[in-house]
């Protein structure tokens, strides 16, 4: 088969266009990738120290999480169900972090299963009063591997909505917080 010189660059013209849409949508990965690594930022421990221990605390912007989100994390060593892990409602009633926030909670719905790479549990939605100040919803996350909880809290402005849910879950499958569990539970 001959080619003209009309035929090359024609499919040079193709091929650098195909290259050039193929890196482009790359480039937009990267940057997605990116963008959501960055939403999350590191806090300080807001809350007393417990027989737990402090835990970790990150905040998620507006303008990445569809409002600013608060999660909390610890790990709780030994404190699950060795033979079900956290498998039941009550277990999250049983291990959850909302005391710190207010005694005084309730559950706005039955709990449902998540799984946050390893780690296996239930999530719940609870109404928490709070001094001086409206009801607030909050999420929490029981979450086992073993005999060992680790336990999220999401607190969202004004309440937690599906789309920070979804970020705060998203943010627990990340490599930089499966890698805490690792470290901080009997994982590795």
């Amino acid at each position: 088969m001959t080619f003209t010189r009309g035929m090359v660059i024609g499919l040079g013209i193709a091929l650098g266009s195909a290259l050039l849409a193929g890196s482009s949508i790359l480039g937009q990965d990267a940057l997605k990738w990116k963008v959501q690594r960055q939403a999350w930022f590191e806090e300080d421990w807001p809350f007393p120290v417990d027989q737990w221990g402090t835990g970790r605390a990150f905040r998620c912007v507006a303008v990445q999480c569809g409002g600013e989100v608060h999660l909390y994390l610890r790990a709780k060593i030994g404190f699950c169900r060795c033979a079900s892990g956290v498998s039941d409602d009550d277990e999250i009633d049983r291990v959850g972090d909302l005391e710190f926030v207010s005694a005084k909670y309730k559950p706005l719905a039955s709990g449902y299963p998540v799984a946050v790479g390893i780690l296996k549990g239930r999530a719940r939605l609870f109404a928490v009063e709070r001094p001086l100040q409206s009801p607030i919803t909050m999420l929490a996350i029981a979450l086992a591997h073993k005999c060992d909880a680790v336990v999220a809290t999401v607190m969202g402005t004004p309440d937690v909505q599906a789309v920070q849910e979804g970020a705060a879950l998203e943010y627990l499958r990340s490599e930089m917080v499966q890698h805490w569990a690792e470290v901080n539970t009997g994982l590795e």
